[in-house]
């Protein structure tokens, strides 16, 4: 525990030092304060909002690190935190220790007589591991100095903002190890096959910079898409992904990566996104969990105090994360929150057809004080 205090100590001391002097990157939001999740996904809607509405072309490629914080190199831990100015003489307590930890295996009948780790003939193991206080940061440090190599290599997405009159720079959309590279031309004469092939070298350089800090990507969790808008019969809609394929190394033997249509949602940071920006996938995918959640409560006694703060605190709290990254109709709205009434207003004593204006209105109006998603 005094171990894993002064790595928390460490921690705030390197994000502290790295949100003061501007020297972390904006496109990780994994381990900032005031940044959620939900607004990486935010971002890369707008992102693709802003491509459609310019009739862009861009290639997305979807990526998850293995063992992010278990696979980290010391080395490289130790150049990265050092350049946010982190504590010497803590950061080699930090790595030492690390290094001469022997561990063993808990069970319920007992621990392990078996173990690993400072073994007398092999190297220290690598790795920040799991629980570390000091592990958010170390990788921040880490993807920061990642995110700077692809920038000045000139993959990344560059755009004017025509509201902020600012110029726009994006490497990725990344929280800690998930991470959506995104890459356009500059040149509005390049074409789709010089698209791709930087596409793949962006792929290639960001894999290649993974590994040199001990990680690698995972293929079955990577894919990518196409965005791009062309008219066809009168119309604008989305073009149809290139029979070409983009390759991971994945450690000397190759693999392509699924690619998708951009009207197919995949689930990213508990997010349904489509590039298309339609919302019925995420749409059904609240209603499911509301309706799990409804099933749940009907089967249980609860006293009226109960059932409020369930409301409150579980499935309220599940539809208002991703609100902030979707567009949902007020019809959509309804349609989920149908089975969660359902089941909770009998359990609040609150007649099961109470108008929702009373449902959402404020306490100083006599309402229930309900947030309106």
């Amino acid at each position: 525990a005094d171990f894993n205090m002064n790595n928390k100590k460490l921690g705030r001391e390197v994000m502290a030092m790295g949100e003061a002097q501007g020297l972390l990157t904006r496109d990780n939001y994994g381990g900032r304060k005031k940044l959620r999740a939900a607004e990486i996904s935010m971002n890369q809607q707008l992102t693709y909002d802003s491509i459609r509405g310019r009739r862009g072309r861009a290639i997305v490629i979807s990526n998850d690190a293995k063992g992010c914080y278990d696979r980290i190199a010391h080395i490289v831990a130790k150049f990265a935190l050092r350049r946010l100015r982190a504590s010497r003489t803590g950061l080699n307590s930090m790595i030492a220790t690390i290094q001469k930890l022997r561990h063993y295996i808990c069970t319920a009948f007992g621990d392990s007589d078996l173990t690993y780790g400072n073994e007398e003939h092999e190297g220290p193991p690598q790795g920040i591991l799991q629980g570390n206080g000091a592990g958010p940061a170390t990788w921040s440090a880490i993807c920061t100095l990642i995110v700077q190599a692809m920038e000045e290599a000139g993959f990344g997405y560059k755009h004017w903002s025509l509201i902020s009159q600012r110029a726009i720079t994006l490497t990725c959309f990344a929280f800690v190890d998930d991470t959506d590279l995104i890459h356009a031309e500059s040149d509005p004469n390049a074409t789709i096959e010089d698209l791709l092939t930087n596409a793949q070298d962006a792929l290639s350089t960001w894999e290649g910079l993974i590994t040199s800090t001990g990680g690698a990507l995972a293929p079955e969790k990577s894919y990518w898409y196409l965005v791009e808008m062309v008219r066809s019969n009168g119309k604008w809609g989305y073009k149809a992904p290139p029979e070409d394929d983009l390759i991971l190394s994945n450690n000397g033997q190759p693999q392509i990566i699924a690619k998708h249509k951009a009207s197919v949602a995949q689930e990213a940071l508990g997010i349904q996104t489509r590039p298309d920006g339609k919302m019925t996938d995420e749409r059904d995918y609240l209603l499911q969990k509301s309706k799990q959640w409804a099933d749940a409560v009907r089967t249980k006694k609860l006293s009226r105090a109960d059932a409020w703060y369930c409301l409150q605190s579980t499935i309220m709290k599940t539809i208002e994360y991703p609100l902030i990254a979707t567009s949902l109709s007020r019809q959509d709205v309804d349609t989920i929150m149908a089975p969660i009434f359902k089941a909770i207003l009998p359990k609040l004593g609150v007649q099961k057809r109470i108008p929702h204006t009373l449902l959402y209105g404020s306490a100083s109006a006599q309402g229930c004080n309900l947030k309106d998603p």
